[in-house]
């Protein structure tokens, strides 16, 4: 099943999930801070595609196109750091808001849970 299957699924009330009161609202936090550690690290390789590498490139051409090779791998190219580590804050991201929907979700169903007791219960 897709992310955005389980998503839609979480919106619509039909995703079950098990946890423990405060979880949701744990694991939610614990992707606020994952993706700003990944947002640091890329900025790190944001910093380091243009730091002088000490290949001599100043003086010699290949010491200059070793060091646009490892910078393009800090960031600059497709497969580089930078963009691997927006890839996973994206993930990351998304899997944030099905946790939000999961929540919205549960908080629903309860409120619901609760309001149909208290009618049957007069």
């Amino acid at each position: 099943m897709s992310l955005e299957n389980l998503k839609q699924n979480a919106k619509d009330g039909r995703l079950v999930l098990h946890l423990e009161d405060g979880a949701i609202d744990a694991i939610i936090a614990a992707c606020g801070d994952y993706v700003q550690a990944l947002d640091d690290l890329r900025r790190d390789a944001q910093d380091l595609s243009g730091y002088p590498l000490g290949f001599a490139e100043a003086r010699l051409s290949s010491g200059a196109a070793l060091a646009q090779a490892f910078q393009q791998k800090a960031s600059g190219s497709l497969t580089s750091a930078d963009n691997t580590f927006k890839s996973h804050i994206d993930q990351v991201e998304e899997m944030k808001t099905l946790f939000a929907a999961l929540r919205k979700g549960y908080k629903a169903t309860d409120a619901n849970n609760a309001n149909n007791f208290g009618q049957q219960g007069r």
